[in-house]
């Protein structure tokens, strides 16, 4: 998989789930429901812009890697 997929793959993944949990959150209203989403969910957006950026740089180093070889 490449980088450029494997941020997409995320990035996708990422939009879905918080997508479902506001659907589940239209009938899951108490305090485990809470819990949960400040435990598990809040902050997966900043959690996941910042492997983004990781693997970014990786791909980056990586491409100089590989031109290092040609």
């Amino acid at each position: 998989m490449s980088a450029g997929t494997s941020k997409g793959a995320l990035n996708d993944g990422t939009r879905e789930l918080l997508l479902r949990w506001e659907r589940v959150r239209e009938s899951w209203r108490d305090g485990n429901a809470d819990a949960f989403g400040r435990d598990y969910l809040d902050g997966l957006g900043d959690e996941v812009t910042r492997a983004v950026r990781v693997i970014e740089e990786l791909e980056r180093l990586l491409n100089r890697i590989h031109a290092d070889c040609e």
